[in-house]
């Protein structure tokens, strides 16, 4: 078990419903050229093989002397933190950011580990988005920034990188 930082036990402390501290990201995709109409839930069954997350992604809360600990998840489940949806049509960005402002309302679990991904299709011109979430004391945001540049390609051809929560934590 490791003991978090007082700044993420602050995070921790802070936090209210009226208040949460968790970060986010909305990223939005065009289907690649080539691709067939099943392409979202393909790329979803792919990242679903993912199910053994690194550190932090396996990280959950515990309590001990009155502080905060991380402690390894033995219960994980994928299907809590992944999640594959679909728009109700017409599927325009309105309805994307309906969606991603009822999600982004809602308080991470502290039973479980503070992240969660929606990979959402349906959206129209053969686009889909990715929404993450993750609490603050997991990660900050210039961290979280880093972590989904480094599961993203500038290389068009280069396909099936492992989502964020698939790295090994990089040494410091």
């Amino acid at each position: 078990m490791k003991t978090l930082s007082p700044v993420d036990q602050l995070f921790l402390y802070l936090e209210k419903r009226q208040q949460p501290m968790h970060v986010a990201g909305l990223q939005l995709f065009s289907f690649p050229e080539g691709a067939g109409p099943k392409y979202v839930s393909e790329l979803a069954r792919s990242i679903r093989e993912y199910s053994s997350p690194e550190p932090p992604f396996n990280q959950r809360l515990t309590r001990r002397f009155g502080q905060y600990q991380w402690m390894e998840d033995q219960q994980f489940d994928m299907d809590h933190h992944f999640r594959h949806e679909a728009l109700p049509k017409p599927g325009r960005i309105r309805e994307l950011l309906s969606l991603v402002s009822a999600e982004h309302s809602n308080l991470l679990d502290r039973e479980r580990p503070l992240w969660e991904a929606h990979l959402i299709e349906g959206i129209r011109g053969r686009q889909f988005a990715l929404y993450t979430k993750v609490h603050h004391s997991v990660v900050d945001g210039i961290s979280a920034m880093r972590m989904g540049m480094r599961a993203l390609s500038p290389d068009p051809e280069e396909r099936d990188l492992p989502p964020v929560w698939a790295y090994k934590p990089k040494k410091r």
